[in-house]
């Protein structure tokens, strides 16, 4: 009888020590794992966030990957994890309206804004989930003093000086040609006006990009069209210049409209930015519910004061911080319910890592150039 109440009490000591043991486990050993910047597979992870991130934008132009600078991993009960990014991005040519994919739109060296993000990211292949719950991302332009030495005839950018007289005639010279060019019945009116840049040549240019909508104008009377309503679309982004010098000969005009963009073919990136086949099939899922994350625009650091009567924004850093928790040992992510994950399968966010980088940490840079690295 003795014999027997002991062997039950050691049964019970062991189901116990070994119902204890996971939970000491997880305080104890490291929870995230440091795969090397420069995995295919990081990679992969890190372009599919990036997509996600330009998604979720509404105004700004595409991001493209410069370099992943440290990835965290953190895997999860079944077949998913958890992944902590910091990337280093380059603004393209395409507007994020145009939903074009970061892979298929050019840097344009000559003006560049670079930045970098960081972005939780949860991927679960078999469930056939991405899923961008957090992002940040800081931007800024090249120095124009360091672009002014490298090469002096670059477009540089400027502030948005509404009032200048200059911007308001590139502007209407513009649309002006632009509504003689297209078919009776509508009309586009400016939006807003998005950058505008300089260039020193033979005589000196102003170029602005802006953003345009439409108007339906009357079928019998075409020179009669209505004003677009108060939140009215934008349908395409156009680019004017004009001589600054003599305000008097209207150069160009060029308008690329959303609507008309052809949808990317997959055969179509280059063999170095072919996402794996398997992850690839992941892009099936259902479409994501908004996202929490922002973009902060740093200006240019050679200019003193912010113009165009903008106030006066508190010096921001590379990058601004993104988290969803503070809780050392993390916290359940409840996402978007359309992905049908049972209780026990939601996976558990952590607090941002920060601190020191793995040895294989940051990966290369696709443009290497320092005046587009963050510090």
């Amino acid at each position: 009888m003795i014999l027997t109440l002991s062997l039950g009490l050691l049964v019970l000591v062991h189901c116990s020590w070994s119902a204890s043991l996971p939970a000491q486990v997880r305080q104890t050993r490291p929870l995230l794992l440091e795969p090397s910047c420069s995995d295919s597979q990081v990679l992969s992870v890190a372009g599919l966030a990036l997509e996600k991130i330009n998604e979720d934008r509404k105004e700004g132009y595409v991001f493209s990957l410069n370099r992943v600078v440290d990835v965290r991993e953190h895997r999860q009960a079944g077949s998913g994890s958890v992944y902590y990014l910091t990337l280093d991005v380059l603004e393209t040519n395409c507007h994020v309206l145009s939903k074009k994919h970061w892979k298929d739109c050019k840097r344009l060296p000559q003006y560049s804004i670079y930045g970098r993000c960081k972005a939780i990211f949860y991927v679960n292949l078999p469930r056939r989930i991405l899923y961008l719950p957090a992002y940040n991302c800081t931007i800024r332009p090249v120095s124009t003093e360091d672009m002014s030495r490298l090469c002096p005839i670059c477009p540089v950018l400027i502030p948005k000086n509404m009032s200048d007289p200059a911007i308001l005639q590139t502007v209407s010279g513009s649309l002006e040609k632009i509504n003689e060019n297209i078919a009776v019945g509508k009309k586009f009116h400016l939006l807003q006006v998005i950058r505008v840049f300089t260039k020193w040549t033979m005589d000196s240019l102003l170029l602005v990009e802006f953003s345009v909508t439409e108007s339906p104008c009357n079928e019998s009377l075409p020179d009669q069209c209505l004003q677009p309503p108060a939140d009215a679309q934008p349908v395409g982004i156009c680019l004017g210049s004009v001589d600054r010098k003599t305000f008097l000969k209207y150069v160009f005009s060029s308008c690329e409209f959303f609507q008309s963009q052809p949808t990317s073919a997959p055969e179509s990136h280059s063999p170095e930015h072919q996402v794996p086949q398997k992850m690839a099939s992941s892009t099936d899922a259902p479409p994501l519910e908004g996202p929490k994350g922002s973009v902060q625009f740093l200006f240019d650091p050679s200019v003193g004061k912010i113009e165009d009567n903008q106030e006066k924004k508190p010096l921001l850093t590379f990058p601004e911080r993104v988290s969803l928790t503070t809780e050392p040992l993390g916290e359940v992510l409840h996402i978007p319910s359309h992905f049908l994950l049972e209780k026990e399968e939601l996976p558990i966010v952590l607090p941002f890592p920060e601190g020191s980088r793995s040895n294989e940490c940051p990966g290369p840079a696709e443009y290497a150039n320092f005046l587009i690295l963050p510090p």
